[in-house]
């Protein structure tokens, strides 16, 4: 049992009687140490089970015994069982402040029962005590960041855990990359394409995109892409932090475009092919003037051989 403070602590036990019957007509008896209880009893077919609650304080810690007697007519069946009371409250997580600014420094702090011991997870190894601690400097990526704290205790020869988590908010301006929000886009005429733009901030900043002023871009829509969409963008995140802004543009491909493109490139291909061949036959046409030569001026041909292997 854990109490923290006056608290009731429910005690469970089960009897089996076996063949000793009626069942209903078992008297229970049960005692924590001098504190006779008051069970309330559940009757079986041939067992019984016993529940009694009893209000124990941190001053009552340690090891008392606990009596349960099961009387029907002269005969009574009786067991004992130590019970370790203990108190051990959850850890405590404590923050300097639940909610900061970008560039604030920060005190995380978890603190549990003198005797336990606790792990501050997330943060660098500490020696081991019922305190732990460390300092921050808050930056975005520490927005939503749970700090858990886990408490262990040895209770009667066993590991008793408990935790607790606390999560840090920090608040920051808007924010707009290029992965998130890329600068250039290229599509083809009359595809559907779906353009994305992911502003960054806490509070989360509201963002427009507009050419000219007044011309919007349909971020996250899919749309039938046309000559009006093309142009540049001047994208806006606003929040109460701040705003920044990132200019977009939007290209567009023509059929013709696309099918000039194709046209190069088969010429390249063509072009190339050609140009190996031309190469492959001058190649051929200067070897058969050099033998030529050669056997006009008396040069006997040095035949081919394949040497003789070993």
């Amino acid at each position: 049992m854990a109490p923290s403070g006056p608290q009731p602590a429910l005690l469970t036990l089960l009897v089996l009687l076996g063949a000793l019957l009626p069942v209903s007509e078992a008297r229970v008896y049960l005692a924590l140490g001098d504190q006779k209880l008051n069970p309330t009893v559940t009757y079986g077919n041939n067992s019984l089970s016993a529940k009694a609650s009893v209000k124990v304080t941190a001053e009552e810690e340690g090891t008392q015994r606990l009596l349960c007697s099961v009387m029907l007519g002269t005969q009574t069946q009786e067991t004992r069982q130590t019970v370790t009371i203990y108190s051990f409250p959850a850890p405590n997580v404590i923050l300097t402040e639940p909610e900061v600014s970008e560039g604030t420094e920060v005190i995380v702090k978890c603190e549990a029962h003198s005797t336990a011991k606790v792990t501050l997870n997330g943060v660098p190894a500490q020696p081991p005590g019922p305190r732990a601690e460390f300092l921050l400097k808050a930056t975005p990526e520490d927005n939503g960041r749970s700090f858990s704290c886990s408490a262990t205790l040895e209770v009667a020869g066993q590991l008793v855990h408990k935790n607790q988590t606390r999560e840090l908010r920090v608040l920051y301006g808007p924010r707009l990359d290029e992965k998130d929000c890329p600068g250039n886009w290229t599509w083809p005429e009359n595809s559907q394409q779906t353009p994305m733009c992911q502003a960054w901030g806490n509070p989360l900043p509201q963002l427009k995109c507009l050419k000219d002023g007044t011309f919007p871009l349909p971020i996250g829509k899919s749309v039938t892409v046309t000559r009006d969409l093309e142009g540049t963008y001047l994208c806006q995140a606003r929040s109460s932090r701040g705003e920044v802004t990132r200019e977009v543009t939007v290209n567009v491909l023509s059929p013709q475009y696309e099918m000039v493109i194709i046209i190069v490139v088969a010429a390249a291909v063509i072009l190339g092919i050609a140009g190996v061949a031309t190469y492959l036959y001058n190649r051929q046409r200067k070897i058969r003037k050099y033998r030529l030569q050669q056997v006009q001026n008396g040069t006997p041909m040095k035949p081919n051989t394949q040497a003789t292997p070993p």
